[in-house]
Formats: structure tokens, sequence, C-alpha cells
């Protein structure tokens, strides 16, 4: 269970658009890794949706939420089907999973464990908005994400590169460039963001296209007058599988492969 704000909300809609928009067919299947709590009030909700505010679903238990969050402005904790719904143009097949039923809806499972197999060659669009950093058995999560993939399926992780102790994990761009390239998928691309203060308003800096392998310095990708160290990063992926694989394949990671560069 994670929430949203304005801006990380924003930022999820302009990916389930833009991954959703790339499916072929009437139906997309979309699932997501843990349940999102999505916290805006009345007036961002309607610059959101518009005047499909009405299609929004409030969750029964909305008024503990918006407590456990700090929220008293909120007054609609939608359901992820009902935002979705208001959101886009076409049907939607939607699975969440979760180790426990924070919502009722969900699948409840432990990532640590293989997906059932009721749920692998399934789905047009995998959202990781946050959740696997979080699953001590990484390796296998990230081998479920790939499972639960169609072939031309896109998996959209965002999880953090720095936030001490928010998670059991930091990512590195090569983390997942060296699982998805040697198991039948393609980098679509790999973005670092971090949400600042520009100009007395909170807004989300990015770079695309960060380095997949070479190492790289924070300094060497945002310029300007943020304060670099207090920034909490995030690491933001997609990939794109384009290829069946017979069997997974645990990735040496890619700088100490040429054992020519070494010796």
């Amino acid at each position: 269970m994670t929430s949203t704000d304005l801006t990380k909300l924003q930022n999820l809609v302009q990916v389930v658009q833009n991954l959703t928009s790339r499916v072929e067919g009437e139906r997309v299947s979309i699932a997501f890794l843990g349940y999102t709590d999505l916290m805006l009030n009345p007036g961002e909700w309607r610059a959101m949706v518009g005047e499909r505010t009405d299609r929004l679903v409030n969750r029964p238990n909305w008024q503990k939420l918006t407590g456990i969050h700090g929220r008293p402005d909120v007054e609609t904790v939608p359901t992820i089907s009902s935002m979705l719904d208001a959101l886009l143009e076409r049907p939607v097949d939607l699975t969440v999973f979760d180790f426990t039923k924070y919502e009722g809806s969900e699948v409840e499972h432990d990532f640590n464990f293989p997906v059932p197999e009721d749920h692998r060659d399934r789905y047009d669009v995998v959202i990781d908005f946050g959740t696997c950093e979080h699953i001590f058995n990484l390796a296998q999560a990230l081998v479920n994400v790939h499972a639960m993939l169609r072939l031309g399926g896109r998996v959209y992780h965002c999880g953090p590169l720095c936030w001490p102790n928010h998670g059991f994990y930091g990512y590195n761009p090569t983390l997942f460039a060296d699982f998805y390239e040697d198991n039948g998928c393609e980098i679509e691309n790999m973005i670092l963001s971090a949400q600042a203060n520009v100009g007395g308003k909170r807004e989300i800096i990015s770079i695309d296209h960060i380095p997949k392998y070479d190492r790289f310095r924070l300094a060497d990708v945002f310029q300007g007058d943020v304060r670099l160290l207090q920034l909490e990063y995030n690491l933001s992926v997609i990939a794109r599988k384009v290829a069946e694989v017979e069997g997974i394949t645990y990735p040496i990671q890619r700088k100490y492969r040429d054992s020519s560069t070494w010796i």
C-alpha cells in the first residue's frame, strides 16, 4: 500500500496513459503491484478528470485512510478501477496484487514467492509504483513481473535510488538493464527524477535515458540551484518483452562480463 499526492499521481497518470495507448486491441489488461491510496482534494480531482469525477467510486474506509495520511482536505479516495475508468477511453481488465487485502479486491500474494500460473503471460502493462523495493526477495519479484508480461507487454518500475530506510533496497539502473535485457526484453527508457522546490513551487525534475551501465554522479545530471544532496531520487524504468525465453537468466553485472577488461 502506497500513497500519492498530486505530483506523484500526475506522473502515474501520464505513465498509464502512455503505456495503454500503445496496446493494440479494444481492451487492455493492467496489473498493479500494491494497492495505491489515491490522495487528491476535490479541486485536484476536477483538474485531473474534469466532468468524470462522478465515475470515481469512494473506498469504504476512505475516512480512515485520510486520517492515516494526514489529509483532511481529501473527500474521495477512489478505487484504482474507478480512477482508470475516469481517465481512459477504453475498457480495462485490472488486477491488483498485495500481500494482504487492504481494499478487498486484491489478489492476495506475497511476491517473495513465484506468482500463480494463472497470472503468467497475461498482462499488457504491469505497474510497480513503489512496491518491489519493499520485497526482500527482489530477484523473485522481478522474475514474477517478467512472467506476468505478455509478449509485447510493458512494465513500469518506479522506486528509490537513494531514500535511506524507505525500503529494503535502493535501485541502480544496471539492475534492471542487466536483468531485462538478458531475458528477452528491451529497455525503452530509464529516468532519474526528484521532487524539488523550484522558484517556490514543487516540481518533478527529471532526466530521460540515463546511463544503463556506466557510472555517473548526480551532479553530472542535475545542474542549477537545487541542493542535490537533500533530494530523494527516484529511478523509473520502462521495459518491453520482445521475445520469449527458455528459463530465466540471473545476470552477471555487465561491467564484469568481459574478463579482458580486468585481467
